[in-house]
């Protein structure tokens, strides 16, 4: 029994944990996401898994974000080639939404310390329009059912999806 733990701590956690592997390759550490539900009830989000459709399983499917990141390493390019594309379709490329429209951020490495995190402003891998929110503009997308994590409702994913006060 013991072998058996071990082995699946050993092949599991590696797959479970791989994504912050990537977090210093985009210019932010979680994305704001504010959605709609089928109420009309107004949800704020903060999300660190921002390439994968499903929170708490990192190896699962992408988004069309993670989709055009994972092209970007395969083909050995940079996150300024990412950043000028509108990676879902929503009219704003995913500099503009990961708080680097100019496309001038670099990651972090031993010539380069000037590198800090910036401020998303919105989601790159999920279509959101402007809409005032209260006495503000926000982008605001859809609280979709595929924001399940392992069966929880987002509001319960403590670990990708944290829910910001009003």
């Amino acid at each position: 029994m013991r072998a058996v733990l071990f082995f699946l701590s050993v092949v599991i956690t590696p797959s479970v944990r791989s994504w912050p592997f990537y977090a210093p390759s985009i210019p932010v550490d979680y994305v704001p996401h504010v959605c709609k539900d089928e109420t009309g009830q107004i949800n704020y989000y903060n999300i660190t898994s921002v390439g994968h459709e499903f929170c708490g399983q990192p190896y699962g499917e992408r988004n069309s974000f993670g989709l055009a990141f994972k092209a970007m390493l395969e083909n050995n390019q940079t996150w300024s080639t990412l950043c000028v594309d509108d990676a879902d379709n929503d009219g704003r490329s995913n500099g503009e939404e990961l708080g680097d429209p100019s496309c001038s951020w670099v990651p972090c490495d031993e010539t380069n310390t000037n590198c800090d995190k910036l401020t998303a402003v919105s989601h790159p891998g999920i279509p959101e329009y402007s809409e005032t929110v209260g006495t503000s503009a926000e982008y605001v997308g859809v609280c979709l059912q595929s924001f399940m994590c392992q069966g929880y409702p987002l509001y319960e994913c403590k670990h990708c999806y944290v829910k910001k006060a009003i």
